[in-house]
């Protein structure tokens, strides 16, 4: 039994159209590709996510639960943004940080998305109103 190439005219024939369709969609999903790498979008976190010390850290833990478009509208104090997170290995089955790995992630919660850096929209004492959650305080 002979094996056939992609350049034996046989092939197209028992493909059909199938085999110029497998290499149209490849040539398209290769272009794709390449230009979402060329535009720079390949960075997990979004251009709204600060650079700075724990940015990846911090992007990862929260982006594994839910969007980080939730920490950037909270505006918390550092001891609010420790409390949501105790909050979180109680309630929500997060595994607890070690020390040195939490002091990082707070550090870069209070210091990107602390009370200095809350948006308009954002009253304080507004997450009261969510059952369990931790309130945020003025």
């Amino acid at each position: 039994m002979r094996s056939l190439s992609w350049g034996d005219p046989r092939r197209s024939r028992t493909l059909g159209g199938f085999g110029r369709s497998v290499g149209m969609c490849s040539a398209i999903l290769v272009s794709l590709l390449l230009a979402t790498t060329a535009r720079g979008e390949d960075d997990p976190f979004g251009s709204t996510w600060p650079e700075g010390p724990g940015r990846d850290e911090t992007g990862y833990l929260c982006g594994a639960c839910h969007s980080l478009r939730l920490v950037t509208q909270q505006g918390l104090s550092r001891s609010d943004w420790d409390e949501t997170l105790d909050w979180m290995v109680e309630e929500q089955e997060m595994e607890p940080l070690e020390p040195d790995e939490r002091e990082v992630i707070l550090t870069y919660l209070s210091t990107h998305f602390g009370t200095d850096h809350r948006p308009a929209h954002v009253q304080p004492g507004g997450l009261q109103a969510v059952p369990g959650f931790p309130s945020a305080k003025p």
